[in-house]
């Protein structure tokens, strides 16, 4: 049987990480250019200097638009309330890790889990919500909320329990 190498197991639940990070991003960018495809195809823009250029019309700041891209704006405005404090806890997480000195073969588990599941929330609201489904949409900000919230208290226990753990200097 092999020994455990934590250097490994970071290594790993780092990369586990970005690719996680790159799903999430990822999804913005194919919103934003679906986004700027309907604003080209409708001819319609928010800003003056476009519809100049452009010579299209201008698009209402209505925030009753419904149409596919005024729900892209929703969405990606909704990730703006909620990936950061996903990716600031991430990286609180990583920093843990050596900050505690707690070495344990679970952190991978933990950055697969907990980064899937969120990434996972925020695909089902962004699906809900431009195909106009309220419980997928519910559904995925529940999946997003609750995993927001674990992922916090498990912050702070491994944080509490290392700081239990220091060693007192006299």
């Amino acid at each position: 049987m092999l020994a455990y190498d934590f250097q490994l197991d970071v290594f790993r639940s780092m990369c586990a990480a970005a690719w996680i990070m790159f799903a999430l991003i990822f999804k913005n960018i194919v919103l934003l250019v679906i986004l700027a495809v309907q604003r080209r195809k409708n001819a319609l823009y928010k800003i003056p200097e476009d519809v100049n250029t452009f010579g299209a019309g201008q698009q209402s700041l209505s925030t009753d638009d419904w149409s596919l891209a005024g729900r892209i704006q929703r969405v990606l405005a909704n990730d703006t309330e909620y990936i950061p404090y996903f990716l600031v806890l991430f990286i609180f997480m990583f920093c843990g890790m050596n900050v505690t000195g707690v070495t344990s073969q679970h952190y991978l588990a933990r950055v697969l889990v907990y980064g899937l599941l969120f990434t996972l929330g925020r695909y089902l609201h962004t699906i809900g919500y431009l195909v106009g489904h309220t419980y997928t949409r519910i559904l995925g900000f529940l999946i997003t909320v609750l995993f927001l919230f674990i992922i916090a208290i498990d912050h702070v226990y491994y944080i509490t329990k290392g700081l239990h753990n220091y060693p007192l200097k006299p």
